[in-house]
């Protein structure tokens, strides 16, 4: 009798995936990536590799922040000048500054002047360029902007109280930053600052930027007036920027309009001589008029536009508290100091503020003084090409008295 044929012993593979195994069905054993039969009948597969493990502790807002700080040092600092110097001082010195411990207030100001530069890139976006796969929506920045910016203001706050040469650094960094996020905020942000429901543009500065920006600079002229703090300042890591009037460009080319702008001092200087009432408001005006003109004349040799802001900074405490109290003679003096902004920096952060100012101060101080704004009236708002994407609409303004200069 022939002996039977031996039937091929079958080796049994415990190596095929779940969903194989349940269909009874032979799997190709892959294993890093679904096998076959699950793609083929789109089952989810129990080869294919789990997503991978998140931290919890690296939270969306600090990816947020990662990203404003990559903006700052990447682009934000590049706007904020026109020399290579500062720009420099601005990209590695405030964020060197910002990591040591004590200034996280300098940080929190890094990132909120970024965040609003990210709006400020998104609204100036062209409606035909898609948005980046990355960006967040507007409002997203904006309350990060603000978020970062109450944060800076409070340390900012208690720093002054405790002044010294080591802290006096961050503190002047930081004065100078919120000095430029004032008006990096956008115009139309009334509503997110805590201003009445009917707000407008007109009054804003008045009621609520114009303190917030005097409290911010009212410290430094002090701080840097002390031999001890100005001494760490000019050897410390912000040196660059206490230096800025120092560089010069043999290719600057002056306007006629900055040309032309001594001329409207010096008949500001006689005008507040002759019509004013006050003996005092005279004493404080007419050095903060002669510290303009030199800053104009600095400017005219360099093409820094971030030496507009540092009359600001020279002018005498007593003028910014008659500033703070909106006394006529200091607000026309400031409408002065914004026609020169105007003409002399076109950045982001100070594009949309002239014409709201200017509009401001026309409307709080006594008519016999609107003769001597007509100048920054007129230069303001009837340039239209200055405001490309039109931020305000142009007013109809009154005819103002024009004054006749001897």
């Amino acid at each position: 009798m022939t002996p039977a044929l031996s039937r091929r012993k079958h080796l049994k593979s415990r190596n095929g995936c779940i969903q194989c195994k349940k269909r009874k069905i032979k799997c190709d054993e892959n294993g890093s990536v679904p096998c076959a039969q699950c793609v083929k009948s789109r089952h989810t597969c129990s080869f294919t590799p789990p997503p991978p493990l998140v931290d919890s502790n690296f939270s969306t807002s600090a990816l947020l922040d990662l990203k404003l700080l990559h903006n700052f040092t990447t682009k934000t600092s590049q706007t904020l000048s026109g020399t290579s110097e500062v720009r420099a001082c601005l990209s590695t010195g405030f964020i060197e500054l910002a990591m040591q411990h004590g200034h996280e207030y300098l940080l929190h100001c890094i990132l909120a002047l970024s965040a609003f530069h990210i709006v400020n890139q998104q609204e100036n976006r062209e409606s035909s360029q898609p948005p980046q796969v990355e960006d967040h929506p507007k409002e997203v920045y904006l309350q990060a902007a603000y978020k970062h910016h109450e944060s800076a203001l409070k340390g900012y706050r208690h720093s002054l109280s405790t002044v010294s040469p080591a802290s006096c650094h961050g503190i002047f960094g930081c004065a100078i930053l919120l000095f430029i996020t004032t008006f990096a905020r956008p115009p139309d942000s009334a509503l997110q600052l805590g201003q009445p429901q009917n707000s407008t543009n007109v009054g804003v500065w008045l009621s609520f930027h114009l303190s917030e920006w005097v409290i911010l600079i009212k410290g430094l002229p002090s701080i840097v007036a002390y031999n001890e703090f100005r001494t760490a300042l000019y050897n410390g890591p912000l040196a660059t920027l206490m230096n800025a009037q120092s560089y010069r460009s043999a290719d600057v080319q002056t306007s006629p309009q900055r040309e032309a702008v001594s001329c409207h001092l010096h008949h500001l200087s006689e005008g507040i001589r002759v019509h004013s009432s006050n003996d005092t408001n005279i004493q404080v005006c007419l050095p903060a008029i002669e510290t303009l003109r030199q800053v104009v004349t600095e400017l005219n040799h360099s093409n820094d536009h971030a030496l507009a802001f540092l009359w600001p900074i020279r002018v005498t405490p007593e003028y910014l508290t008659l500033l703070e109290a909106k006394v006529p003679e200091a607000l026309v003096v400031f409408a002065y100091y914004c026609a020169i902004l105007y003409i002399t920096s076109s950045t982001w952060w100070t594009k949309g503020w002239p014409r709201p100012i200017l509009e401001s101060i026309r409307e709080t101080i006594d008519k016999k003084w609107n003769s001597w704004l007509s100048w920054p009236l007129d230069l303001v708002f009837h340039n239209p090409e200055k405001f490309e994407n039109g931020l305000l609409p142009v007013p109809t303004l009154p005819s103002p008295i024009m004054y006749n200069p001897r």
